[in-house]
């Protein structure tokens, strides 16, 4: 029943039309373990191999080559999951530009053929039919997404004026063209879409080069810009809604501490979502994280040594927990 319920959230919008809210839903899974541990609130923090998928923008952060993958158990237990989600990038600086790409799927298998639950209009008859119906067979579903990234970051001085100082502010500024391309019971559906991003991020009380009072982040990344079509082989088509999803994050050391603190919060448009997280970074090699992703606690670690970055995710939900691991790999080092 469980595996049932799954899909009609996963892939429901084939059955009860283009009107429905979750259409392409699984595009909104987060990517990596960093940013699900801090809530998914991310959207002004996003500069690693996975920042494509949270701000467009944040992969202009990147000044090395990063070889990014994920695993994570979609409802369920780590070794006995109802879905299996994983992505896995590349990206580098490219003289003024950061180009990045990568491949992320969801799969479900063994999902039990049920009677069409279309031909009821009522919510209470379909859900008797699901009750006392039986399983007529098994089918799978695999979604795909292909994402080619590029952004590039602008800097500047702000100027307060004499009796003050400047202000060195970074923009970045980024877009995401994507590939889309679902199956389902043997029907297939595709699609291509756009997303774009920027970033504002700015240091407070900057005097003499000292930075001591923490740094200031904003972030915007409009998903489906024009409102991403997605055409199936039934005929039936359907479309992903622009959305907007906004934050805020402030960095302050911490020197008793010998690390950084980090909060975070973000609003999704399309949900009316709010998005709160938290991380501490000791020595920039042991982070600690914890969020709430909608009313949902996560928590997260995370350890890098020397080439290597490990995150490790957990998300708290009704219909099943789920874990998750990264690992970035940063090859300018791993090749020194």
């Amino acid at each position: 029943m469980r595996k049932m319920v799954v899909a009609i959230l996963l892939f429901g919008s084939m059955a009860f039309g283009q009107t429905t809210r979750y259409v392409a839903s699984f595009l909104e899974i987060p990517v990596g373990a960093k940013a699900p541990g801090m809530g998914n609130a991310f959207v002004s923090l996003a500069d690693d191999g996975a920042a494509f998928h949270y701000n467009p923008a944040g992969t202009a952060f990147i000044d090395t080559k990063i070889l990014s993958m994920m695993y994570s158990s979609q409802y369920g237990s780590l070794f006995s999951p109802l879905s299996n989600f994983f992505f896995i990038g590349y990206a580098q600086n490219i003289q003024d530009l950061s180009v990045s790409v990568a491949w992320v799927r969801l799969s479900v298998d063994n999902i039990p053929s049920e009677p069409d639950l279309t031909v009821y209009d009522s919510p209470a008859q379909r859900e008797l039919l699901v009750k006392t119906s039986s399983a007529n067979g098994y089918f799978s579903s695999a979604d795909d997404a292909v994402y080619l990234n590029i952004s590039r970051m602008y800097t500047f001085d702000f100027d307060l004026g004499w009796l003050f100082f400047k202000i060195p502010v970074q923009l970045p500024i980024g877009i995401n063209f994507k590939l889309i391309h679902r199956l389902l019971d043997g029907r297939a559906a595709s699609g291509m879409g756009l997303d774009g991003g920027v970033m504002l991020r700015f240091p407070i009380g900057v005097s003499d080069n000292k930075n001591k009072t923490g740094t200031f982040s904003f972030g915007v990344n409009l998903r489906d810009v024009t409102n991403t079509r997605i055409a199936w082989d039934t005929q039936r088509n359907e479309i992903i809604p622009r959305s907007l999803v906004w934050g805020v994050s402030y960095r302050l050391p911490v020197t008793m501490l010998r690390g950084d603190m980090e909060v975070a919060f973000n609003r999704d448009s399309r949900y009316g979502d709010n998005l709160f997280g938290a991380e501490y970074v000791y020595r920039k090699i042991l982070s600690v994280r914890v969020g709430s992703d909608a009313s949902d606690l996560t928590a997260g670690i995370g350890i890098v040594l020397n080439f290597v970055r490990v995150d490790y995710a957990f998300l708290a939900q009704d219909i099943g927990n789920m874990n998750r691991v990264s690992a970035s790999f940063y090859l300018d080092r791993l090749f020194k």
